[in-house]
């Protein structure tokens, strides 16, 4: 099965997600790619304490979520993949993750933002590294929750 989910939220594990999306998706995984969380013991498990039971969690830096999705380790899983930062995601693309869709559900950057929809607010930086992963042929949909319906990010920009 594998990744069934790919989502950009700067919340990472939250109740929108466990709410939301594992009762939509039902993952038996939940992979958090990113650098920041995989360093935070106490991030770690704040996270790992609001999963539901028998869902396998793994928090790893970028570049090893990405090997470890490549080297099929996750293949047998029902799995979510989430990145925090538009960032984290071209990372992963170019460590070779190959990915078809993106699901936009949370940005809330600081200073300057423009408004893409509920719970996204994407500054300069985040509006490049989104138009970035556009230009790499990968879509991506905005949805906060399953509940709402998604917009292609590609009419808002």
């Amino acid at each position: 099965m594998g990744i069934v989910l790919c989502r950009i939220d700067d919340r990472l594990i939250h109740g929108q997600v466990v709410e939301g999306w594992f009762h939509h998706v039902h993952p038996d995984l939940v992979v958090v790619a990113d650098d920041e969380a995989a360093k935070n013991a106490f991030q770690r498990s704040l996270m790992e304490m609001v999963v539901p039971y028998g869902i396998r969690t793994e928090i790893l830096p970028v570049r090893e979520a990405v090997a470890r999705c490549l080297a099929g380790e996750f293949a047998p899983y029902r799995g979510i993949l989430l990145f925090r930062y538009p960032r984290d995601v071209l990372q992963a693309i170019s460590c070779g993750l190959p990915m078809k869709e993106i699901n936009l559900g949370g940005l809330h950057s600081a200073g300057k933002t423009q408004f893409l929809g509920q719970g996204v607010n994407a500054s300069e930086d985040d509006l490049m590294e989104l138009q970035a992963i556009l230009d790499s042929g990968i879509q991506v949909e905005v949805q906060p929750v399953p509940a709402e319906p998604s917009v292609d990010l590609k009419s808002l920009l």
